[in-house]
């Protein structure tokens, strides 16, 4: 009965081996391609993602404190422009404003 099980797997097991033999035969004598070289290998592949996200996520914090330096700067430019803003309409106003639109006047 043991025997009866077996069988199945002896029969695979001479097919595939035959398969391989033809295989090797043909490429021995010249008669097929080159076999593909194998992928790379799972753990050197992971390595190397591993090793891209680890930069790609030290180029997005370098990115983020860059961007978070623009931000302020930016929000500095905008108070001194408010500041500025403020000062020529100071300027522009009361008795000293119209004479010295007056006086630009009439220099030009």
């Amino acid at each position: 009965m043991s025997q009866r099980q077996e069988d199945p797997r002896v029969e695979e097991l001479l097919r595939v081996n035959a398969e391989l033999a033809a295989e090797v035969r043909n490429l021995t004598l010249g008669y097929g391609d080159a076999p593909r070289p194998a992928g790379m290998p799972t753990t050197r592949r992971l390595g190397r993602l591993i090793e891209e996200r680890d930069q790609l996520q030290a180029e997005l914090e370098a990115a983020r404190a860059e961007l978070e330096v623009s931000v302020r700067h930016r929000e500095e430019l905008e108070q001194r422009q408010a500041e500025l803003v403020a000062q020529v309409a100071e300027l522009r106003m009361g008795a000293r404003g119209v004479l010295r639109r007056v006086r630009a006047r009439l220099l030009r």
